[in-house]
């Protein structure tokens, strides 16, 4: 036996030099597995199972036409709100701009967008509410506005 053979061998046992156990590989494989599996769960819409008419969602909630109507009142007021936010959300990232604050301006910018985000959830349930459809679609709610109908032919 030579030099380096025995040398090796001690080496061998005192420093590992697979990289696969140093580097845990079977770990680190079952933990990227796992992330990509929960980020496809994650994106990965659920379905519906049943699906139920306006008339027996009322009918199960027990609902009167007058709580529908305040309801529906409700959302429209909070949607307004919540727009009347947006504009003044965007016109302070507009401000902060012009004042050369970049990272405000974004911070602003995406609450501005939160904020939009939010008057389309309640002006939309206020749209199934005045519809008195579940399960509208962003189409059919866009057909209704005055603003947007003229984009959607």
């Amino acid at each position: 036996m030579g030099f380096w053979s025995s040398t090796r061998k001690v080496l061998g046992h005192a420093v590992d030099l697979r990289a696969d156990r140093w580097l845990d590989y079977e770990g680190l494989k079952r933990s990227t597995v796992y992330i990509l599996s929960q980020t496809k769960k994650l994106f990965t819409p659920e379905t519906a199972h049943k699906s139920e008419s306006f008339e027996e969602a009322v009918d199960r909630l027990d609902l009167s036409p007058q709580a529908l109507s305040e309801q529906s009142d409700r959302y429209n007021y909070i949607a307004i709100f919540f727009l009347i936010t947006t504009a003044a959300l965007l016109a302070y990232a507009l401000l902060t701009v012009l004042l050369g604050n970049w990272l405000g301006a974004g911070i602003t910018f995406a609450l501005s967008l939160y904020s939009l985000s939010l008057a389309f959830r309640f002006h939309f349930w206020h749209f199934q509410i005045s519809q008195r459809k579940l399960g509208c679609s962003v189409r059919d709610w866009a057909r209704c506005i005055p603003l947007i109908k003229q984009f959607c032919h």
